[in-house]
């Protein structure tokens, strides 16, 4: 499929870990249209987050809602309510792809039928179409910024980068 026909439902968690490595152009790049529920909007631009300001900016116009407030809520019982109403959205929207970090969720909306891609999975997309020259800094600058990723996915994301 054509990335730049790709349209993007993404949870937080992406959003706050392409923010923190001054990356986030790169959805721009990669996908044609990106969408964040409500309560990722809600999340992410909260004013104590170091990168709430780019992330308004980033947001506008990409935020939606979702319409069916009780799958959301019956959602919550096991994930969080980004991941949740990322989920419900995608349900409502049909998109491409959901970008998703969190496993719990990521197993949830597999389940549902969608193609998930995390943090890592957009950086090796990134690296693959040229828009970056190396995963390997970039993985060293999550982790100095206390997001986890646990160590078997950064060797096998290092690997199919061939760093």
């Amino acid at each position: 499929m054509d990335n730049e026909k790709m349209i993007v439902i993404s949870d937080s968690s992406p959003l706050i870990s392409l923010a923190l490595i001054g990356k986030l152009d790169i959805l721009k790049k990669l996908y044609k249209e990106i969408w964040a529920p409500t309560a990722v909007y809600e999340e992410v631009v909260k004013s104590d987050k170091p990168f709430a300001d780019e992330l308004i900016l980033f947001l506008n116009g990409k935020t939606k809602s979702v319409t069916n407030k009780m799958a959301v809520e019956v959602l919550l019982s096991d994930i969080g309510a980004g991941e949740a109403e990322a989920i419900v959205l995608a349900l409502e929207q049909q998109p491409d792809i959901i970008l998703i970090d969190d496993l719990k969720a990521r197993k949830l909306a597999k389940l549902k039928g969608f193609k998930v891609i995390g943090t890592m999975g957009i950086l090796l997309q990134a690296k693959n179409e040229g828009l970056i020259k190396e995963i390997k800094p970039l993985i060293s600058k999550l982790i100095s910024k206390d997001i986890r990723i646990s160590a078997k996915i950064v060797e096998i994301v290092l690997q199919a980068a061939q760093e």
